[in-house]
């Protein structure tokens, strides 16, 4: 079944009128037919399951049929601060990052990153790609994308765990800091350098707001697989990867 996000104030009306992009798709991409059920998901946990009853590429209608609240969305916050690499890869994060179960990305300023380069388009773009990343992967709520940030701009985290992915003899193995946990973290901070890795003075930095370097294994990793390979480790230790439950609401 198709899913579609759409602005919660168009599901208080039934049926539901589908205009723009999503009628553009519905109409000339997929090639639904009227009586095809697609997911509707208005981004606050709710899914309305919906039956085509009219589709043109200017404006579509469904009819409402149920609503779920499917529990797919991770109970463990991650925000995953990911050094700005070129375009292609950082979209790759973004794509991939969404599907894993990541919360929110700020792209990453560090000294040894490429610079920052994101207007309005480009935060749009990557709004697109959480978009149907959370669409096809049957999330019901999408990750928050922010500007660029500098990483000093970062520091303090407000977060139950604060993590640094580092190459550095002094770092921990994530397993570990997890396991000297009394509690389980439902906020976590994960910081991801560039190719080059974070300079001295940011380590230090880090250090000094109380986030954790870990190690991430004997292999050296590339920055856009670091993250993704670290919010994987953390979604499984944390007992996020069980088979989800379906809540039905009148």
């Amino acid at each position: 079944m198709q899913r579609f996000f759409i602005a919660p104030e168009t599901l208080e009306h039934d049926p539901v009128v589908l205009s723009g992009p999503v009628a553009h798709q519905l109409c000339h991409v997929l090639r639904l037919q009227p009586g095809t059920r697609i997911a509707l998901l208005d981004d606050t946990g709710w899914q309305y399951t919906a039956e085509l009853l009219h589709v043109t590429p200017q404006r579509a209608e469904a009819r409402i049929l149920s609503r779920q609240r499917p529990q797919t969305e991770p109970s463990v916050h991650i925000t995953l601060y990911q050094a700005l690499v070129v375009a292609h890869k950082l979209e790759w994060v973004l794509q991939k990052g969404t599907e894993l179960g990541v919360s929110a990305f700020v792209p990453l300023v560090t000294a040894r990153s490429l610079p920052a380069r994101a207007g309005a388009s480009k935060l749009a773009r990557w709004q697109r790609i959480v978009t149907e990343a959370s669409e096809q992967s049957g999330r019901v709520r999408r990750p928050r994308v922010e500007s660029p940030r500098a990483l000093t701009a970062c520091l303090p985290v407000t977060a139950d765990l604060a993590l640094l992915g580092a190459v550095d003899d002094r770092a921990t193995p994530l397993s570990a800091v997890l396991e000297a946990r009394a509690e389980r973290p439902r906020t976590i901070a994960l910081f991801i350098g560039p190719e080059g890795g974070l300079a001295p003075d940011e380590i230090e930095a880090a250090r000094a707001s109380g986030i954790h370097p870990i190690s991430l294994g004997p292999r050296t990793l590339r920055t856009e697989t670091a993250g993704l390979a670290a919010v994987a480790a953390l979604m499984y230790a944390l007992g996020e990867w069980q088979l989800p439950a379906l809540d039905d609401a009148p």
